[in-house]
C-alpha cells in the first residue's frame, strides 16, 4: 500500500492491478489480490461436474447446429442455451482423465428449441416411429421426393412445401486406440418438393426414412447399436428459420454407467475428492490431541459454490478441471 500526492492524487476505483481510494484527503493505492482457490465442496464439485458431458455432446453436435436454439439473441449464443438447457437433465459423471481425453457419453439432451411443434417419437431404435402420417405411402428405392412430401403435407396439416425434415443418428462409439467412448454423427435431411423426382433414398439415409404403422420412423431391420436419434421440422418463416423442440431418443447401455451416486464418487476422486472443511484456512484441519477423528460438519445451509449455474453471460463454460470450452456455429436450416 502507498500514499499518493501530486497530480494523480485525486484517483478513485481501478486501474489494471491497482485500486485507488481517497482517505483523509490523501490518495491510497493498494495491488489486488487475485490468488484463488479452487474450492472443492459436494455442492460446487457436483455443479460443476455437469458441464463436462454436455459440454462434450454440444461439440459433437455443433458442426450441424447453426440455429439450433434460435442463433445469438439477447446476448446469448445457441453454446450458451445448450448448456443452460440441459443442466438440468439427469447428470452424467466424467472422471477428469476422461475429460481430458474428449470422452462424450450420447445422452437424451434437448438438442433443438423452437415453435414450432414438436415431432412426437414412441419406441427406442428400431421401434422408433414418429407421428408424422405417410397415409398409404411405402419407401422404397424407386419412391421420389416429390412422393414422400405430397405424402408429409396431405397428411399433416402443420407440414408445408418448402419445410424441411432432418433425421440425426448420433452412435456412441469406442476408439479403437485409446479405448474411450466417443459419439459420432450421421446426419440427413430432405426439403419437402412436391416437383422433385429424384429418388429420396438416394438423399437421405433409409435408417430414418422407413415407414412403420403408416408413419415416418426409423428402418426395422437395422441394428442401430447404442446410438441417440432424433428427427426435426423446420422452415422459413419471415427469412428466419424456425425449428421444433427436440430430444435425442437414448438407447445407449453405457449412460446407466455414468450417471447415480457410484458414477458421482468416481469422478470426484479423480480431481481429489470433497473438502467440506469450511472455517479453516485453506481448508485442511489442524491435528487436535484427540486420538479420534473430527466429525465431518454438514453442508451449512446457505452455502453455495457461488454460482447459479446460469451460462447467459459467457460464450464459453469450464469443465470441472478449470478448462474452458467454446462453441461456435454449424448448419441446420429449412
Amino acid at each position: 500500500m502507498a500514499r499518493l500526492t501530486g497530480i494523480i492524487s485525486k484517483l478513485n476505483g481501478s486501474a489494471g492491478n491497482l485500486t485507488f481510494r481517497q482517505k483523509s484527503g490523501k490518495t491510497i493505492v493498494s495491488e489486488k489480490i487475485t490468488q484463488t482457490t479452487n474450492a472443492k465442496t459436494e455442492l460446487q464439485l457436483k455443479h460443476r461436474m455437469k458441464w463436462a458431458n454436455i459440454i462434450r455432446e454440444y461439440q459433437v453436435l455443433q458442426p450441424y447446429m447453426k440455429l439450433a436454439f434460435g442463433g445469438t439473441r439477447n446476448g446469448r449464443n445457441d453454446y450458451n442455451k445448450f448448456v443452460s438447457t440441459n443442466l438440468s437433465m439427469i447428470p452424467v459423471y466424467l472422471t477428469k482423465a476422461e475429460v481430458n481425453a474428449g470422452m462424450c457419453i450420447v445422452a437424451p439432451y434437448e438438442i433443438t428449441q423452437g415453435n414450432v411443434k414438436s415431432i412426437t417419437i414412441s419406441g427406442k431404435g428400431k421401434k422408433a416411429v414418429t407421428d408424422i402420417s405417410l397415409g398409404t405411402l411405402s419407401i422404397n428405392s424407386t419412391t421420389t421426393v416429390a412422393e414422400f412430401s405430397n405424402a408429409v403435407v396431405l397428411n399433416n396439416k402443420l407440414y408445408e412445401y418448402g419445410d424441411q425434415i432432418t433425421y440425426f443418428l448420433v452412435h456412441q462409439v469406442v476408439n479403437e486406440v485409446t479405448n474411450i467412448p466417443m459419439a459420432e454423427v450421421d446426419a440427413c435431411c430432405i426439403v419437402l418438393n412436391k416437383s422433385n423426382e429424384a429418388k429420396l433414398l438416394a438423399l437421405v439415409d433409409a435408417r430414418g426414412f422407413s415407414v412403420q404403422e403408416g408413419c415416418l420412423a426409423a428402418l426395422a431391420s437395422n441394428d442401430f447399436g447404442d446410438h441417440g436419434m432424433v428427427w426435426i421440422h423446420s422452415r422459413k418463416h419471415n427469412a428466419k428459420t424456425v425449428i421444433s423442440t427436440q430430444y435425442l431418443v437414448c438407447e445407449n447401455k453405457l449412460l446407466e454407467q455414468y450417471q447415480g451416486d457410484d458414477a458421482y464418487q468416481n469422478a470426484v476422486e479423480s480431481y481429489g475428492g470433497v473438502n467440506d472443511v469450511y472455517l479453516t484456512p485453506s481448508g485442511k484441519l489442524k491435528p487436535t490431541s484427540s486420538s479420534s477423528s473430527p466429525a465431518k460438519p454438514s453442508n451449512p445451509s446457505g452455502t453455495t459454490d457461488g454460482s447459479d449455474g446460469n451460462t447467459e453471460n459467457s460464450g464459453s463454460t469450464d469443465t470441472p478441471d478449470g478448462t474452458g470450452s467454446e462453441g461456435g456455429n454449424g448448419k441446420l436450416e429449412a
